[in-house]
């Protein structure tokens, strides 16, 4: 299994601490990769994001990530990049600049010029790229009962152009929330269901020959958030659609039976399962104290361990935005703001090291920077 974090405000952002100390920090971790977020807006030159014609040409600039990516590298760890939105104004189906978009029905001839830009330009340097992040949420994809469908397409018009570009990268789906919230978000079994319009017994749903186009969803990888903030990772919740690491095993059994079906198509039977945003909050009102938090962090990872095709689990954030900082509100970090390793990091190296003993963990590549 793969160690992995995510801190885009750290490793791209470099808004606050210092980048190479917390790429020292992750090594001594373990992580063996780097997830990061490329937002269809943020590479598109400035003026062009907000214009709702479509710009001739398309101006991208890919020096941020570049950066991350050849630093990362030098520690020998290995970059993952998620494409998604929110859409620069003239890809959005409302024309709104990003953040008032909302992933408003994004245009699919103009999303798989951006992944196909992408995927060209990272090739040889990144063999990873999901598509779009928490689709099933509310203001990532909307209108929100439309998403299902409306993320089909965007996978599947992605999924070509990625591979059009570079047929050896793995093209994963999903990156899916984990929760039921009603008109806010869909539980991800639910959510899948509908992207291949069956129901809860997978029987064709009416007008599914009209909705569900395109034949099976050829995937590589599907990878999911399974975040349950204020209950220790055993806890089962009472929604069986809704995906935490106590029933992450109801996700590959239900891969088996639309395989079976012939409602998707990957490349082998038993693909891969990424676990790519898992943690739980410093402080606030869903806040952890610190030595319940460091135990159930690693209970986490035990569960991911001992699941069936989990193939990477990944914690979000390493280190502790600013109270400044627009993600402030969601402080997961393993280290403090001001450097200092908490209780949570300590014991998840503690067990990262006793699992890479055991030879159940993937290790960091070579070291040029260390």
């Amino acid at each position: 299994m793969e160690v992995a974090t995510q801190d885009d405000g750290l490793f791209i952002g470099q808004s606050h601490s210092n980048r190479e100390v917390a790429l020292a920090r992750a090594r001594a971790l373990g992580v063996t990769h780097l997830r990061m977020n490329i937002l269809w807006w943020q590479p598109i030159k400035a003026s062009q994001r907000t214009q709702t014609t479509v710009p001739s040409p398309i101006t991208y600039n890919w020096g941020p990530w570049d950066d991350a990516i050849n630093r990362a590298r030098a520690w020998g760890i290995q970059t993952q990049l998620d494409l998604t939105g929110d859409p620069p104004a003239w890809a959005c189906g409302n024309k709104k600049v990003p953040f008032e978009c909302d992933g408003f029905r994004p245009s699919l001839p103009l999303f798989q010029h951006f992944v196909a830009a992408a995927a060209q330009h990272f090739r040889g340097r990144v063999s990873r790229f999901s598509l779009w992040n928490e689709p099933n949420w509310y203001t990532w994809l909307s209108p929100h009962d439309e998403a299902p469908i409306l993320y089909r397409n965007l996978f599947m018009a992605g999924y070509n152009a990625i591979k059009s570009v570079n047929p050896d990268a793995e093209v994963v789906m999903g990156e899916t929330a984990p929760h039921f919230q009603p008109g806010i978000s869909t539980p991800p079994l639910q959510f899948i269901r509908e992207m291949v319009c069956v129901n809860k017994k997978l029987k064709r749903i009416r007008k599914a020959d009209e909705k569900c186009t395109g034949g099976p969803i050829k995937l590589d990888a599907y990878a999911t958030h399974p975040y349950d903030f204020t209950h220790k990772p055993s806890k089962r919740l009472e929604n069986p659609d809704e995906l935490t690491m106590a029933n992450i095993g109801r996700l590959p059994k239900l891969f088996n039976k639309l395989r079976k079906k012939g409602l998707i198509e990957p490349p082998k039977k038993r693909f891969p399962i990424y676990l790519t945003e898992h943690g739980y909050f410093v402080g606030g009102r869903r806040g952890v104290p610190e030595p319940k938090r460091a135990q159930w962090i690693v209970q986490s990872w035990q569960l991911a361990l001992e699941a069936k095709r989990v193939k990477q689990m990944l914690h979000y954030v390493l280190i502790s935005p600013p109270a400044s900082s627009p993600s402030s509100y969601f402080d997961m970090g393993l280290i403090a703001q001001n450097g200092t390793p908490r209780a949570s990091y300590f014991a998840l190296q503690n067990w990262i090291q006793q699992a890479v003993a055991a030879g159940k963990l993937a290790q960091p590549g070579p070291c040029s920077a260390c």
